[in-house]
């Protein structure tokens, strides 16, 4: 094998390959990726067994082959080689890489005994425009990272299709949150109702990579999905766990019901936060008389903080104040999330029955919801 290619081509690539590859493994060969030159094209493949990637680039190709490199030491190479124009060759095991001034090189291996390059069927397919997708996902991510931890076998995003609606869903069972879009805004072939639940690690992937196309393909199978970026594709296996049955946590009734404005509840919680402690707990008195609500956070060193704000009130069955209390952060991303200057607030007020999660949303739209157990 015997390319050139200029590194700024190669950079991006190899960046995701590098992540790809376990950086622990029992398996030595999936630190390494390989490498193929055919036909004007250099292909790259990466693997953990779990999600693949594979890249295909233009290059100058004077000879072809396929070849096996160490991932991360190709890639500190490539992140320090300083010149525009890499020419790349393989001598029995070794690599070389050679500039007008730079040689270096690194062992490598036959790709003989490497996982064979997953195949993908492109019969069941979404296609999306990346950008709107991106948003979907960015708007429900964060209770993917915490459910790692919390509940691991939900740590991915639930996509539910049927008739007319497309669902992503994510939840650490603390907080849910809810995206839903027409299949209009999409072009696919699927029909009938589809449900799969797509890991952490290919959304994680997917946002990562930085130059998309217009569009995202989306191949739906059985026990796999894939990412379809025209010369970029990340492949993945499913989750098997059953999704529960989401929607019967989403409240339908409450206590409380009222309005805020986004922008100063935000502008509240930033100032709350710099007194939270560790527990990160914020507490919330509503006055339903009096129309405001107080945001306070403690913290033994600095004292307190107490921020009014005006709520609009739509109804409620209290008459008293009531105090309940919520993780900062959730809150905050929560509000956060949702795009209209109002937001609507549904609070059912704790008792001795227990507590009931609270649901916030866009008065305007039912797009996006996003639902949060108090503490």
């Amino acid at each position: 094998m015997k390319i050139s290619i200029l590194k700024n081509t190669l950079i991006d690539k190899i960046t995701v390959v590098n992540r790809i590859c376990p950086k622990k493994t029992d398996l030595s060969i999936l630190n390494f990726f390989k490498i193929e030159a055919k036909n004007d094209k250099l292909t790259i493949f990466s693997t953990d067994l779990e999600i693949s990637y594979k890249a295909t680039l233009l290059a100058k190709i004077e000879e072809e082959g396929e070849f096996l490199i160490p991932a991360k030491q190709f890639y500190e190479v490539l992140q320090n080689f300083y010149e525009d124009v890499i020419n790349i060759e393989n001598k029995e095991n070794t690599l070389i890489l050679r500039g007008e001034k730079t040689f270096s090189t690194l062992p490598g291996i036959s790709e003989e005994d490497y996982p064979l390059i997953p195949k993908y069927s492109e019969e069941k397919y979404i296609e999306i425009d990346n950008k709107l997708f991106e948003n979907y996902l960015e708007k429900i991510y964060g209770n993917i990272k915490t459910a790692e931890v919390i509940k691991p076998e939900f740590a991915g995003v639930y996509m539910w299709i049927t008739e007319n609606w497309i669902r992503l869903v994510t939840t650490d069972t603390i907080r849910l949150s809810e995206i839903k879009f027409k299949k209009d805004l999409i072009i696919t072939n699927i029909e009938k109702e589809e449900k799969l639940l797509i890991p952490e690690t290919i959304i994680s992937e997917y946002l990562k990579i930085k130059k998309k196309p217009l569009k995202l393909k989306i191949y739906i199978e059985p026990s796999q999905v894939t990412f379809d970026l025209e010369d970029q594709v990340l492949l993945s296996k499913t989750l098997s766990v059953d999704y529960p049955d989401y929607q019967q946590v989403i409240p339908q009734d409450f206590n409380i019901i009222f309005y805020i404005n986004r922008d100063e509840v935000l502008k509240a919680l930033r100032l709350n936060k710099v007194y939270v402690d560790q527990s990160k707990e914020i507490k919330v008195k509503i006055n339903p008389k009096e129309e405001f609500m107080e945001l306070i956070t403690r913290n033994e060193v600095l004292g307190e903080n107490i921020n009014k704000v005006n709520i609009n009130l739509e109804s409620t069955d209290q008459e008293e104040e009531f105090e309940i209390s919520y993780n900062i952060d959730f809150l905050t991303e929560g509000i956060k999330n949702i795009d209209s200057e109002k937001i609507f607030i549904g609070i059912n007020v704790p008792s001795d029955y227990g507590i009931k999660p609270t649901l916030i949303k866009s008065p305007l739209e039912e797009d996006f919801i996003y639902i949060l157990m108090p503490i």
